[in-house]
């Protein structure tokens, strides 16, 4: 039978219920903070040719700040990490569905939170390099009646990113189960592949990618 609820299963703390999906998130949240541990320990004798592991740390790095700059220019800095930190905790809090654990994005409260987080994360950066004057005039271009408009625009953009990943992610668990009705053997193994890592992938890119992208429209790249 199919099984399908918007609605996280209960977890409860102490007698308070703070939801399956928020223990799941803390549970990845402290394994990738163990595994950054020895990520920091290890860089301590990275060498100035890299080879093996190191080189797979840098690549990664480097991709990512590449990409920061490709979106936002110079203000890569201080965006990329930010971006990083979402690719991490989105791909870690769904891939997990592959060992059975409901992903922690398959709550809406998860992805509206990654989406608010985003939100403050471009104004923040807006306002460090241009100033509560230039954002208001910023946001008033090219007249100033835009500015309810484009105040309309960035709040709404928040709850849009959420929804997308939420939906993504909560419907790419949905086709598995009827798969997993229909052909209970072999195909849903080659889906699984598909839904539970190319897709991810894909979720994982478009949020962080909409990240630098509002980050960039926010600080003008010139």
């Amino acid at each position: 039978m199919l099984d399908i609820s918007i609605y996280q299963k209960p977890f409860e703390i102490f007698g308070v219920n703070v939801g399956f999906s928020v223990v799941v998130a803390w549970c990845v949240i402290a394994a990738l903070i163990v595994l950054l541990l020895f990520v920091r320990r290890a860089a301590g004798r990275f060498q100035e040719v890299p080879h093996g592991f190191q080189n797979v740390i840098e690549f990664a790095v480097e991709g990512i700040y590449d990409f920061a700059r490709s979106k936002v220019g110079r203000h890569a800095d201080s965006v990329a990490p930010f971006a990083l930190t979402f690719i991490f905790y989105i791909f870690f809090t769904t891939i997990i569905d592959l060992f059975g654990i409901p992903p922690a994005t398959e709550d809406i409260n998860c992805t509206f939170a990654l989406g608010l987080c985003s939100f403050i994360m471009v104004n923040v950066e807006a306002l460090r390099f241009k100033g509560l004057k230039g954002r208001i005039k910023a946001l008033a271009a090219p007249v100033p009646y835009a500015l309810p408009i484009r105040i309309l625009t960035d709040c709404v953009a928040p709850v849009s990113m959420g929804i997308r990943l939420f939906a993504n992610v909560f419907v790419g668990g949905v086709i598995m189960q009827l798969v997993y009705m229909v052909f209970p053997l072999v195909v849903p193994a080659i889906l699984a592949s598909y839904f539970n890592v190319l897709h991810i992938g894909i979720q994982v890119f478009i949020f962080a990618m909409l990240s630098l992208t509002f980050a960039g429209e926010a600080v003008e790249q010139e």
